[in-house]
């Protein structure tokens, strides 16, 4: 089991003039502390827009300042919005984040969640799924040689042309995609790409799922994988808390998960998870559980180390390869999540390390 942290900067209001800037510089303390806790895993995602619910319309500069501050953690888009950039752009953004983090770049794709970013870039969320299949074809080929040879696909035509910066890791960095259902787990197996899921299911729902994509990576043919090299993990995220006082662990990590998933007065809260059938939909599975509830069924995990252990238990018992902690969500506080970081780095990911090292 790794351990890896994920963030969007949410900044619920109100706010004060230094808000967003204190935001940015916290974000920037928490990551550098995860490292030295002893995370693998940095992702960020993409966001445009959505104030008060994410904050990172940038990416790739959030990245490129932690890969200056930080020497070993892994940086991920989480992930990175396909059908809102030019190939092109892609592949330089990737390649400079792996140089400057001397080989920890992960890039993550997906489709975004909400009409609202996509159409407010001028692009046609109904598009969304064929034009991100095009861009990443045409960047799997800019990262497989020195010189592009060019694309030619129904939506871009690019000229051949040398794509610089190179990418350290090669053929590439690792590739991983969002997923939420089952299909999507298993294309990504056929793909040979890592999966980024959510805990807004239960281990035992997710379960399946994650088969389903082991078996689908594992008798995939090869050479219809978009990388060059397959990328067989499977990570989750869950909104989380971890503090000395069990009651106030689990009652910080379930109000954040509830903000997360719909239960706040965000400004644009009903634009999100339109993928997902709407925050309404999305919000059902945590409203219809009680805190006692979504502890013991793992889709918010927080509480003392022990507890917390226990549910990371849980999702390793379903198959998961890394336990992705979001800690900074909703009205959590800098302090908690400083100090949730502390606690796992202490006393949860050294229980995983010495059973990995027993087994």
């Amino acid at each position: 089991m790794k351990f890896g942290m994920m963030a969007q900067i949410q900044m619920p209001q109100p706010w004060t003039e230094t808000t967003e800037r204190q935001g940015y510089w916290n974000l920037i303390d928490q990551v550098v502390a995860a490292e030295q806790a002893g995370f693998d895993y940095f992702w960020i995602t993409e966001q445009h827009f959505f104030i008060e619910i994410g904050h990172c319309a940038c990416p790739d500069m959030v990245l490129a300042a932690l890969s200056q501050r930080t020497t070993r953690i892994k940086l991920g888009f989480g992930v990175f919005l396909l059908p809102l950039h030019h190939p092109f752009y892609i592949a330089e953004r990737v390649a400079t984040l792996d140089v400057l983090s001397n080989g920890r770049a992960q890039f993550g794709i997906g489709r975004g969640t909400s009409p609202y970013m996509v159409e407010g870039l001028g692009f046609d969320p109904a598009e969304g799924r064929e034009v991100g299949r095009e861009a990443l074809e045409a960047v799997m080929k800019m990262f497989e040689s020195d010189a592009f040879p060019g694309y030619q696909g129904k939506r871009f035509n690019l000229p051949a042309r040398h794509v610089v910066p190179r990418p350290i890791q090669r053929p590439h960095p690792p590739l991983w995609v969002a997923a939420t259902n089952f299909e999507t787990y298993q294309h990504a197996g056929r793909q040979g790409m890592g999966v980024i899921g959510v805990t807004r299911f239960t281990p035992q729902e997710t379960k399946p799922f994650i088969d389903g994509y082991r078996a689908a990576i594992r008798g995939a043919d090869h050479s219809q994988f978009v990388g060059k090299c397959a990328n067989e993990q499977v990570g989750a995220f869950a909104v989380a808390c971890c503090l000395e006082d069990d009651h106030l662990g689990r009652d910080v990590a379930c109000a954040a998960a509830r903000w997360y998933y719909g239960d706040n007065d965000a400004v644009l809260n009903s634009q999100r998870f339109a993928t997902g059938g709407g925050v309404t939909k999305i919000n059902q599975g945590i409203a219809g559980r009680n805190n006692d509830e979504l502890i013991r069924d793992a889709m918010a995990i927080g509480g003392n180390p022990d507890t917390v252990s226990h549910q990371v238990e849980q999702w390793a018992g379903a198959g998961l390869d890394q336990m992705v902690f979001m800690l900074q969500a909703g009205k959590t506080t800098h302090q908690q999540v400083m100090r949730s970081i502390e606690l796992i780095g202490r006393h949860v990911i050294p229980r995983f390390a010495e059973a990995e090292r027993a087994a």
